[in-house]
């Protein structure tokens, strides 16, 4: 089974709200790699025997969450153009 958009390869990804930017951005660097800390923690949690320690590792995941969908979501910096 193939999984594609059918538009290929352009080096760009979606994020949400429609905007597109390149893969090399480093937007795209930073809620990659905090998605992968998220998985990586959810992977310890999931060895830890200790309720308290897993329960903290639960909420630091929460707040990675929080972190990569406000790095991923649209800019509100920007000033619109006139």
């Amino acid at each position: 089974m193939s999984i594609s958009t059918e538009r290929g390869d352009t080096g760009e990804t979606s994020l949400p709200g429609g905007a597109r930017l390149s893969k090399a951005d480093s937007r795209v660097d930073a809620y990659g790699t905090i998605d992968e800390l998220i998985s990586s923690i959810g992977l310890a949690r999931a060895l830890c025997p200790n309720p308290e320690i897993a329960a903290a590792a639960k909420s630091i995941q929460k707040e990675l969450f929080k972190i990569g969908s406000a790095i991923a979501g649209p800019r509100t910096d920007l000033k619109p153009e006139v």
